[in-house]
């Protein structure tokens, strides 16, 4: 007889399990993390110095790592062979209850301007994905926006505090990023001195907003401002949802949540319907305009671009949040392709050791450009940060000459940088195998999690023609901006050719010389279709830049991985003089990684752009595969150590396959052994008794009687 272990004895840590009689099973475990052993002791750097420049000091990385120890406590997430909560029950309610009860726990830990939570959740994904945390990722900010020094000074207090939960309802069911065509009605009302909000039509249903649901108590509500029947154009309003005594819908509010999504189901995004729904005047959140007892109105000049202020910052947090994203996705990726075996092909004597999925060359190839990508993600997140952070000390002084600029970039870079980390994140999952596509590897809900942020604020495409009409305007000018002087040089002389050879691609200068003459030449031939397209067509601009929109994304994206890429050194340029010449050199090698596989790599979908020219050659683009190829075997002993760097817990990776110690099979089973289903057939002696009762006992006895008749 074989010597059974209880189901959940491998809930517990390691050193507390009892000896299993499976000693196979267990050689194979112990293998696993004496494999992730090796893997680590193989790096030439210590990874928590290199943390520390990730995280931006050594005081940051550890205020962070002490907010995510106190809310794993709390959450009772510290023992990682006990099944996620996430991951039991998965009815709608459950999931949201489960939201709420980690939305809780991240939004008290800390002080409103120390809240480590404030703009991402205890498992790195955007803080608007539980029910609590739209107060802090979009409410407070866009009430600092658009509220005046009196209405922040009242409604801030109240929202830090978690006296009210507050969320913003601006996409509706048939409007989203085109602001402008919201249908939501504001009419003020002068002989009560409120404005009535009503959904004059089902298609002006606010539909999506976070929160909105079943949680939030007020909202940022964007709705068309209408004045003795004038329309005055989208305005916000604070507005109150329910009742703080019984929690029930004001009058004349219809509330409820929309249902399941791919992911972010730990949040009810919801509906709003509104009738005749009165508010006082001055909820008008007034910074950028105001409307007077009497009905005047008066606003500022730029309003309409200030008000998308809020977007702006939106897109600001997504940049530096999904790198991180598609980072967790890469260290589970990273992890089990360490320990997890998988053919004898490339065993080598004296033991002809089972091959780790690791030492093919296809799979170093995948996931070291995807690391390479998320680093360079961070750099350019923490670059427009600065450039975001100038904006807005200019504009505190009436200065707004750099707001036409920073909101481009922040277009174009969430646009590339969601992608990146969204196509990144899926090609992680299906380097896991099948086991990637267990919910219980992590995966899918970063995946979905990421892929989620390719609309979030503003879909990538409508972000894309941000930054093509921004670029096709800029060279309507005589004057050239300091971002687009590069293209003189291009215009200059457009018949030179690269003379890199070899080592030389890697060199800084040859990848920016390589990026530089791309992008100018994309721009100068889309911005020339656009004008032959207005003036041999008759075209309006919109109407040509529509025509010609495919060649304006290619131009767009272009212009914005150029960016990426001179972000990304001079944020090497900028490590202090004291870092680790072990640690300078893996950057910089994942620099020239990325910018190398930009171009020459046959996975690159925009490579054919660098091209067309002959700037580069085609036997240029083999020796920068063949450098491609040379820096990944250099990085490959660093792998581990780059994905640890990034500092993520085991508990906020919340993946079977991807914790630290890489034991990967013992957790597997675990899991699967507490999962809800299976500890309900336990109990019923092995048995799925509602599956059995109900569909197959009868399936069973019904196939038996027609066959043998009743006497059965």
């Amino acid at each position: 007889m074989v010597s059974q272990q209880h189901p959940l004895e491998l809930d517990r840590p390691k050193e507390q399990r009892a000896v299993r009689n499976d000693k196979e099973t267990e050689n194979i475990s112990l293998s696993q993390v004496d494999r992730m052993k090796q893997a680590r002791n193989r790096a030439s750097f210590d990874p928590s110095k290199l943390a520390v420049i990730i995280y931006g000091s050594k005081e940051e990385l550890e205020t962070s790592m002490a907010a995510f120890a106190r809310v794993e406590s709390i959450l009772g997430h510290t023992d990682t062979f006990k099944l996620p909560r996430a991951y039991g029950d998965q009815t709608r309610q459950a999931i949201l209850l489960e939201g709420l009860r980690c939305g809780k726990a991240t939004f008290q830990d800390g002080e409103p301007d120390t809240n480590n939570f404030s703009e991402r959740t205890h498992l790195f994904s955007l803080g608007n994905s539980n029910p609590l945390g739209l107060t802090n990722f979009l409410f407070t900010p866009y009430l600092k926006l658009v509220g005046t020094e009196e209405q922040v000074k009242y409604w801030l207090p109240l929202a830090e505090e978690g006296k009210i939960i507050g969320s913003y309802a601006q996409t509706e069911l048939g409007h989203g990023t085109f602001v402008a065509g919201i249908e939501t009605t504001a009419t003020f009302d002068k002989a009560t001195d409120e404005f009535v909000i009503n959904t004059p039509q089902e298609g002006a249903t606010k539909y999506w907003p976070g929160a909105i649901g079943f949680t939030a108590t007020h909202t940022i509500l964007l709705a068309r401002m209408i004045i003795d029947d004038k329309d005055y154009g989208i305005h916000p309003f604070m507005m109150q949802l329910r009742n703080l005594e019984d929690f029930q819908p004001l009058k004349g509010i219809e509330l409820g949540d929309i249902g399941m999504k791919l992911s972010y189901n730990a949040a009810d995004n919801g509906y709003a319907v509104f009738e005749n729904v009165r508010i006082p005047r001055s909820n008008l959140l007034m910074k950028l305009a105001s409307v007077s007892r009497d009905g005047t109105y008066t606003s500022v000049p730029l309003r309409q671009k200030l008000l998308y202020g809020g977007m702006m910052n939106g897109r600001r947090v997504m940049i530096g949040h999904v790198a991180f994203q598609l980072a967790q996705a890469l260290t589970i990726a990273t992890r089990y392709s360490v320990v997890r075996t998988q053919g004898l092909k490339l065993a080598k004597p004296p033991n002809f050791a089972e091959t780790t999925i690791l030492d093919y060359t296809h799979q170093q190839h995948r996931l070291l450009t995807l690391v390479a990508m998320s680093y360079v993600t961070i750099f350019a997140g923490n670059s427009v940060n600065g450039t975001y952070s100038t904006l807005k000390a200019l504009q505190a002084a009436g200065n707004h000459t750099t707001l036409a600029y920073t909101h481009m970039l922040l277009c174009g870079l969430k646009a590339w940088a969601t992608r990146t980390a969204a196509d990144g994140a899926e090609e992680a999952r299906k380097m896991c195998g099948g086991h990637g596509y267990m919910v219980i590897s992590g995966l899918p809900e970063i995946v979905n999690s990421v892929l989620a942020t390719c609309t979030f604020e503003g879909e990538n495409y409508v972000m894309w023609g941000q930054v093509s009409h921004y670029l096709t305007k800029r060279l309507d000018a005589a004057t050239l901006p300091a971002d687009l002087v590069y293209l003189e040089a291009y215009c200059a002389d457009m018949t030179s050719s690269c003379k890199a050879v070899g080592t030389d691609f890697r060199e800084n200068r040859v990848l920016l010389d390589i990026f530089r003459r791309r992008a100018a030449k994309c721009i100068v031939e889309a911005y020339n279709l656009v004008a032959a397209a207005e003036k041999g067509n008759r075209l309006s601009r919109e109407q040509a830049e529509n025509k010609h929109a495919t060649s304006l994304i290619v131009a767009a994206r272009a212009h914005i991985e150029l960016y990426v890429l001179e972000a990304s050194i001079k944020q090497l340029a900028s490590l202090p003089a004291d870092t680790d010449m072990s640690i300078k050199a893996a950057l910089n090698r994942l620099v020239s990684l990325f910018g190398l596989s930009t171009i020459s790599s046959p996975f690159s979908p925009f490579a054919a752009s660098f091209l067309g020219d002959r700037y580069i050659s085609a036997s240029q683009i083999l020796e920068m595969r063949d450098q491609t190829n040379q820096l990944i075997q250099e990085l490959l002993p660093d792998i581990v150590a780059l994905t640890d760097a990034w500092s993520f817990t085991d508990a906020s990776l919340q993946s079977a396959l991807g914790c630290k110690d890489g034991d990967v099979y013992h957790r597997i089973m675990a899991w699967t052994r507490q999962l809800p289903v299976n500890v309900e057939a336990k109990n019923n002696g092995g048995v799925f008794k509602a599956g059995w009762e109900q569909y197959i006992s009868p399936f069973l006895r019904e196939n038996r009687e027609r066959r043998f008749g009743s006497r059965l």
